[in-house]
């Protein structure tokens, strides 16, 4: 008879947490103008990634690096400085008595050949492209951490709130504890257990409340909030993610922000190797000479061209340095690939589990334990069970309710995983402003 009665107490718990969890709203709340507080009073998860955007140095390092890039970039297509010389002759020395003393002042321009401006260019626009793919990876980590810290937020409510349940649940059986044993029907050992039962209950209430104000620092200190120690958020924890196709995730690999990156630095190696080899050839320079004899009341003009001779410096060492940082971000990029279609499986697999298992607690378990819970308290209630039968009930929906929440939040850090290999959420307009302006600003 005992062991049929724990069964029961054993569904009655899990079907009480399922109620009270699939009646709280899905979705979290919508952003309101940012970085302001929402209507409620606390930071959704919108206002909480764009104040995020605008805090953190990393990405404010990016915008000066971009700002200086499209500067140099600007400026690629500049030729060299031309050269001014001027050449006194005949001050002095052991010198004929006709000679009178000249003066020389001589233009030189050199010329750039092998395409130096073009391939500084292209090494230019090489390098913005990799600062801004740079600065979107570097994004979706401080996204993902912001999120994750926001959910031990959401995560930390909701223990909370069972914590209140299960506190108000202890405080119910020990006043009909306390009825029953004044009635003469239970042991007064039974209402000592019940108090001791709602003591425990409301010094875990304490310890979550603690639990939460620490999460809501740490969110504050993720946002580099300046103004507050802690950060009050607003929303409800999602319950059910969307799940996309494996096959369709490795299939758009390519276009992944991750990987993108990868494929930029390549890229930027390429075109330095190519300025290196463009700057292996010796450029010749045009000069314009005007002599000037002041004895003789005479004047020369003389032009010419010079040509170095490369016959020991050839930029080696450049074009070596160059060629193996090309190879080696090639072979960075494969191993990138590789190493990110394994981290898209294992994200993809670990979100269908605990999709399985969070959907499993909801639908076949929390139900027949909320059921089986209420009936042993009624029982309780009628005499037909002891304390230690309906405690047992209790602390069974307590364990049910906690494991449905932990796979609720297993499910939302997966998606929180996944959604950073993917390139979600994009950074926003506001700090790709100075992108821009650096863009534009390589356009002479």
């Amino acid at each position: 008879m005992r062991i049929q009665r724990f069964a029961l107490c054993t569904v009655i718990c899990t079907i009480i947490f399922s109620v009270g969890l699939c009646c709280t709203p899905m979705p979290l709340a919508q952003a309101a103008d940012p970085p302001t507080l929402s209507a409620s009073g606390g930071l959704t998860l919108e206002e909480a990634l764009v104040q995020a955007s605008r805090n953190r140095q990393e990405i404010k390092g990016f915008r000066a690096d971009l700002d200086a890039a499209g500067v140099k970039l600007k400026h690629t297509d500049l030729p060299p400085n031309p050269e001014l010389r001027v050449e006194l002759d005949n001050l002095g020395g052991n010198l004929p008595v006709d000679d009178v003393r000249e003066t020389t002042v001589s233009l030189n321009q050199p010329f750039e050949i092998g395409g130096k401006p073009s391939a500084r260019k292209k090494k230019g626009q090489a390098e913005i492209m990799r600062l801004q793919r740079e600065q979107s990876t570097t994004w979706l980590d401080i996204a993902a951490e912001v999120k994750m810290a926001f959910l031990e937020v959401l995560g930390a409510q909701e223990r909370l709130a069972l914590q209140h349940e299960a506190e108000q649940i202890a405080s119910e059986l020990a006043s009909i504890t306390h009825e029953r044993v004044a009635a003469g029907e239970l042991a007064a050992t039974e209402e000592t257990r019940a108090e001791a039962r709602k003591a425990e209950t409301t010094a875990e209430t304490q310890k979550l409340k603690r639990l939460l104000t620490e999460a809501e620092l740490n969110l504050a200190t993720t946002l580099v909030e300046t103004d507050n120690a802690t950060v009050t958020v607003t929303g409800h924890l999602p319950q059910e993610v969307t799940i996309p196709d494996q096959q369709m995730l490795l299939a758009e690999m390519r276009n992944l922000p991750l990987l993108a990156l990868r494929r930029s630095e390549t890229q930027l190696a390429a075109t330095g190797l190519s300025l290196e080899q463009a700057n292996a050839w010796s450029d010749p320079a045009l000069f314009l000479a005007l002599r000037e004899i002041p004895g003789k009341d005479a004047r020369a003009v003389a032009v010419g061209l010079s040509v170095p001779l490369p016959l020991f410096q050839r930029n080696q060492a450049a074009l070596a340095d160059a060629s193996a940082t090309a190879q080696k971000a090639a072979t960075n990029e494969e191993n990138a690939a590789r190493r990110l279609r394994t981290e898209l499986i294992k994200a993809h697999t670990v979100l269908v589990a605990a999709n399985q298992e969070a959907h499993t607690l909801r639908n076949e378990v929390i139900s027949r334990v909320t059921e089986a819970a209420e009936a042993v308290r009624e029982g309780f209630r009628a005499g037909k069970f002891r304390y230690s039968d309906v405690l047992e009930a209790s602390r069974s929906q307590e364990q049910v309710k906690a494991r449905h929440l932990d796979a609720i939040l297993d499910l939302n850090r997966a998606a929180i995983s996944l959604d950073r290999l993917l390139g979600k959420p994009s950074i926003p307009e506001i700090s790709q402003n100075s992108s821009s302006l650096s863009h534009d600003r390589s356009n002479p």
